[in-house]
Formats: C-alpha cells, sequence, structure tokens
C-alpha cells in the first residue's frame, strides 16, 4: 500500500513490532501481555467480532488463544504490505473495503446485528478515513437490519391473516406457473418512484407495443395517464395496499399477488389473478400443493414489490426487459410519481428526520436515499446477479440511485431499439376454469383447524409444566422427557399448519434470548433457559389461538361459497 512509512524493530522483550507512520503498532513492552488483557476486556462470545488491522497478528493470537475457533472478521488495509511469519497460512483477512463489505454482509445478518468491534492500536489514526468508512458499512448494515425486522414485526399478525384468507383465492386462481415463457416480446417494469413521471408519455405511445408490468401502487400512476398495464405484481399486506386499489374500477388488467398481499384486493378484484410463494416458503408451498392441489412458483423479495415484480418480468417472457421509475431516493426531493396515493414533495424537515444519506447516483452524482431504500437497491442487484445471463435487462429509470452492475440506457433509446411499433402485443388469457365445488377447501381447512387445537393442547401442557417447575433450580428428568416429547409433537404438526409468518418474529426473540455467557452459575442458567422456554412456549400459544380464529372465520365466510 502506497504512502506507508514502515520500520520493523524489536520490543523490549524482544518480540516483532512495527512503526508506521510514526505509530507503533502494538505495545513496545510486552505486545503479547497487552493483546490478551485488550481481548479479555472487549471480546464478546456470541458476537460476531470484526478486528480492524491485523497487524503483526497478537491480537488474533490471543482470541485464537482464549477461545479457539472462533467467529471472527478481520479488515487490514495493510495486510499485503507488512512482514509477517506464516502469512500464507491466514485466512480471512480483507485487504479491500469493498470486498470486506460484500463478504461480511452476510455474517452480519446471520448474527442478528449481534457484532462487536475490536480496534488494533493505532489503526484509527493510521488509517482514520477507512476506519470511518468501515464504521459507517457496519452502522448501515445494522439498521437495514432492524428495518426488515421491524417490517417482520409489524406485519407478523397480519400476513398471518392474509396467508389464511387468501387461501381461497389461491384455490379458485391459477398459479402464477401458467405464464411462464408466454412472450417473446419487451417488457416494461414500471415502478413508482419520481423519475417515473418523465417517462410516462413515451411508456403511452408504445403501450401496445410491449407488456407492462406495474409494482404495486405504481397502477395508479398509470391509470392517471391512460396507460392500463398488462399485470400488476402486489405483496404488501398492509391495509395502505389496500387503499391503493380500493377505487380502482379498471379490471382490465391481471393481478399477480402473493400469499401475504391484503386479502381484499384480491375479494374486490374482478379480473383474472395469478399467485405464487417467496423463496423459503418451502413448507406452505407443499401444504398448498399436497392440500390444495395447487403447485405455486417461489418468487424472490427483497422489500420492495419490484423485486418480485422483476423476476416476474423474466418468468414471462424472453424478451428485453427495461426498468424505469425505480429511484430508490428522493429525486428531486420527491417521494414518488405524481398520481401515487404516497406522493408527497420533501422538505429539509423530512431529511433531518428519515437518517438520509448521499449514495452515488444515476449519472455519478449523489443521491439522497435512506436504508430501506438502501437495502432494496443490494436485493435488486443480487437479483440482477441471478437473472442477467439469461435476460437482457436494462435500467431505464434515468434518476434516482445506481444499481450497480445494471447497464444503464435511456429510455428513448431502449424504445428505440427493442420496440416494433408495428407490432402488436396482446395479452394472453390463460385463465384455467373457475372451480366453484368447495368441498377441497373446506376439507383443507378444516384438517387446519384440527392440526391448531393438538398444538394449542400440547403448549398449554408444556406451559404447566414449566410453571411446576418455576422454584427449581434444575429441571427434573420426568419433566424433561414430557417436554422432549411435547416438541418432538409440535416439529411434526407445524408443517401441517400455515404459519411461518406469524411465528417469525417469536424465533428472533427467542434466538435473542440465547445464552451466550457460559459461565453462568446453574441457578441463574437455569432461570434464564426457563424463561426463555416459557416466553417460546406462551408466544407461540397466542400465536396459535389468532391462526385458529382466523381460520374458523375463512371457512365460514368462503366455506359456502
Amino acid at each position: 500500500m502506497e504512502g506507508l512509512d514502515i520500520i520493523y524493530l524489536q520490543t523490549k522483550n524482544e518480540m516483532p513490532n512495527a512503526k508506521v507512520n510514526g505509530f507503533f503498532l502494538h505495545s513496545n513492552y510486552n505486545p503479547e501481555a497487552e493483546a490478551d488483557k485488550y481481548i479479555n476486556s472487549n471480546y464478546k462470545e456470541g458476537y460476531l467480532n470484526i478486528l480492524f488491522g491485523y497487524g503483526l497478528g497478537y491480537i488474533a493470537d490471543a482470541i485464537v488463544k482464549n477461545y479457539g475457533h472462533t467467529n471472527i472478521l478481520v479488515y487490514d488495509p495493510m495486510f499485503n504490505s507488512l512482514k509477517i511469519e506464516n502469512k500464507d497460512n491466514i485466512e480471512g483477512v480483507f485487504t479491500d473495503l469493498k470486498e470486506f463489505c460484500e463478504h461480511s454482509e452476510y455474517y452480519i445478518s446471520n448474527f442478528d446485528r449481534k457484532v462487536n468491534i475490536l480496534l488494533s492500536p493505532n489503526y484509527d489514526k493510521i488509517f482514520d478515513k477507512e476506519y470511518k468508512e468501515f464504521l459507517d458499512f457496519i452502522r448501515h448494515i445494522q439498521i437495514e437490519d432492524i428495518v426488515n425486522e421491524n417490517t417482520i414485526r409489524f406485519f407478523g399478525d397480519l400476513w398471518q391473516e392474509n396467508y389464511i384468507m387468501n387461501l381461497q383465492y389461491v384455490y379458485k386462481d391459477p398459479s402464477f406457473k401458467e405464464l411462464y415463457n408466454r412472450y417473446d416480446c419487451p417488457v416494461i417494469l414500471a415502478s413508482g418512484g419520481p423519475s417515473l413521471t418523465k417517462q410516462l408519455p413515451l411508456l403511452k405511445q408504445i403501450k401496445n407495443n410491449c407488456i407492462i408490468i406495474s409494482a404495486g401502487s405504481t397502477i395508479n400512476s398509470l391509470l392517471a395517464a391512460d396507460i392500463v398495464p398488462d399485470y400488476v405484481v402486489t405483496m404488501d399486506g398492509g391495509e395502505s395496499n389496500y387503499l391503493h386499489f380500493k377505487n380502482i374500477k379498471c379490471f382490465d388488467f391481471d393481478l399477480i399477488y402473493s400469499l401475504g398481499n391484503a386479502w381484499k384486493i384480491e375479494r374486490d378484484f374482478k379480473g383474472n389473478r395469478y399467485s405464487f410463494c417467496f423463496y423459503g416458503e418451502d413448507s406452505i408451498q407443499k401444504r398448498i400443493r399436497e392440500g390444495l392441489g395447487k403447485d405455486l412458483p417461489m418468487l424472490s423479495t427483497g422489500g420492495t414489490v419490484a423485486i418480485t415484480a422483476l423476476e416476474v418480468a423474466s418468468k414471462i417472457s424472453t424478451g428485453p426487459i427495461a426498468i424505469i421509475g425505480q429511484d430508490l431516493a428522493y429525486t428531486n426531493n420527491k417521494s414518488h410519481a405524481e398520481n401515487n396515493n404516497h406522493y408527497s414533495e420533501l422538505n429539509d424537515d423530512f431529511f433531518k428526520e428519515d437518517m438520509v444519506f448521499e449514495v452515488e447516483g444515476y449519472y455519478g452524482e449523489p443521491v439522497k436515499t435512506n436504508h430501506q431504500f438502501n437495502s432494496m437497491r443490494k436485493s435488486i442487484e443480487r437479483l440482477y446477479v441471478m437473472l442477467h445471463n439469461q435476460h437482457t435487462i436494462y435500467n431505464c429509470t434515468e434518476g434516482g440511485v445506481k444499481i450497480n452492475g445494471m447497464t444503464q440506457l435511456d429510455f428513448k433509446a431502449f424504445c428505440e431499439t427493442y420496440i416494433d411499433h408495428t407490432k402488436n402485443v396482446t395479452k394472453l388469457d390463460v385463465q384455467n376454469k373457475i372451480n366453484n365445488n368447495n368441498a377441497i377447501y373446506n376439507e383443507f381447512m378444516s384438517k387446519e383447524i384440527e392440526v391448531y387445537l393438538k398444538i394449542k393442547k400440547l403448549l398449554v401442557e408444556a406451559i404447566y409444566l414449566l410453571k411446576e417447575e418455576r422454584n427449581s433450580t434444575v429441571f427434573s428428568a420426568s419433566t424433561l422427557k414430557k417436554l422432549d416429547k411435547i416438541d418432538f409433537k409440535l416439529k411434526e404438526y407445524y408443517p401441517q399448519v400455515i404459519m411461518e409468518r406469524i411465528i417469525d418474529p417469536i424465533t428472533m426473540d427467542v434466538m435473542r434470548m440465547s445464552i451466550d455467557n457460559q459461565q453462568l452459575e446453574t441457578k441463574e442458567k437455569f432461570k434464564k433457559i426457563h424463561r426463555q422456554n416459557m416466553y417460546l412456549y406462551e408466544n407461540i400459544l397466542e400465536a396459535t389461538e389468532k391462526s385458529l380464529k382466523y381460520t374458523r372465520i375463512a371457512l365460514e365466510e368462503f366455506g359456502g361459497c
């Protein structure tokens, strides 16, 4: 690394040391003792420990000596410039910040934001700029994870209601798989960012020569411009999403919806509908296939319907895809495209409150975004990596953030290159004949109710057993045997019902309650384990009761249809 003045020397106890730009990398008296003292005070078990600065390895060696092989990442901008014995045997040291960020994001999320920063002596002085960027990256990732977790917590109950109430429509509607590879024409994916407004006149000119997909609430901006898309992808379970669709009387487009979508949208929509699951919903997909006879595909998600809509575009057509309105930024101090129900012009007070920061924009200029938008951008970039070898995809937004890796092209240039004005593209009608026989649906929902009742009985028994042990210091052998039997039966029953989404927040809480300190006294450790298990059973019981209620309501409302 250029600009480094590295001088090697020996410490007072004849150990290797180095001075870089006038700063010692380790204690000049006893670097091993210094490293042990630092680790004893700063290392955290059960956390992802990230070390900024490897130096000559004293801190890393102290971690291995005291804790064995453990979870640690190291970022050192000058690692390649240092003379270190057996350097070739050292793994997991990143010397490039971008490479470190790409590899560490997964680990940070996997540790549920439990991240501990360790700092080698004087590295913050030698690399003050890099250290600030390093800390900013960690902070952004943690905030983005908090935003994602808050979404899961906020929508947990609502998603569960939607999943159950939507089963009636899933049963009647064809799977989204029916649309796979039905087109070989250009596809325009319209999202609701501020830059969409300027693209609408050109989109209107070519609306008959391509397939147009609307990402969720963008439908209102399109209809206001006299553009009826071919498909609208919707997945948001909130009441606000339902309000986007509530007053729409046009049913000339088809609806592609997730199970977690606000179910009243499907109830009110009179046009053709297609359903899908998300990746990770394997047990839900299996339950629906076996119980309702519907083979739903799994699609990507990442905080915005535009990500799912991009995969939808790649599934239905082999033609090129243009993305417009994908700002993921407050372009021109606006929140959305005009005529979007959430459209607003933003002032300085908003930017102070919304934790806004700047990233590289479409034209290389800095643009204002937030952590939620930034998380969405990363999700789109990951999906693009998966899709770009099989599909031609352009970012034609002409505004907002730069989507790294994705080729940029002016929307006009895309149209001149790929749109054939002499060839009209007609939306296909591949709807299956609607099945009005509700016997299969009724049987499916009745079985769900039976299983919920069995789960509820087991959970009540487990809670009773835990209450009987609350004043103990260890679990009795009899209680442990009974709890093991209950857990075995619960694991058997959970895949037989659809309740993953309402359990997700509970699972996150229980994982966070894990016992990191192995040095706890036996009595204190018992209390923590007892509290953890009580929390788990009581909250799953509450979730089961809610799911049971929703299922009974759905069966009563739709069972006779």
